[in-house]
């Protein structure tokens, strides 16, 4: 199995995050995702916990995979001031808003093939690879010498 992975380490990426944001308690949501590719597909696994299957939009281009969506905020907005009703703020961790996911996956797979499921707050897509990225085997013939296999990529 081959793991397909971004160009920024976590760690990286999460402090580009940081300093975008000026440290401020709202990031910016960024899924974190897993792209793992067998010979016969690519599956994706993609955390958006929060986030209800009507918000999200999936698209396949060429060899790159779009994941668009949009976790609600959940608290009242007429009190950006962090008081109000009862309730005083004292840390906002988890984002909300939009957010856009762009991955990287093997070139030549059907746009039309993917299957999108969501349960538990993960979204999980699989791509079947098709005939023509699957490894085939070729038999050897020889002079009555028996037959062998050979698996070569095609």
């Amino acid at each position: 199995m081959t793991t397909l992975t971004e160009p920024l380490a976590p760690w990286l990426r999460d402090l580009n995050r940081l300093f975008a944001q000026g440290g401020g308690a709202a990031s910016t949501l960024m899924p974190p995702a897993d792209v793992l590719v067998t010979e016969e597909e690519v599956t994706v696994y993609m955390d958006v916990p929060g986030v209800p299957s009507d918000n999200l939009d999936i698209e396949l281009e060429n060899d790159v995979l779009t994941v668009r969506g949009e976790r609600p905020y959940p608290y009242d907005r007429g009190h950006d001031q962090g008081q109000g009703q009862g309730q005083i703020w004292r840390r906002i961790e988890r984002s909300f808003g939009r957010f856009e996911r762009d991955l990287r996956v093997p070139h030549g797979l059907d746009p039309n093939a993917v299957e999108a499921a969501l349960a538990g707050g993960v979204l999980t897509l699989r791509i079947p690879k098709p005939e023509a990225l699957k490894p085939h085997r070729i038999e050897i013939r020889t002079n009555g010498e028996g037959s062998g296999q050979r698996e070569v990529q095609g």
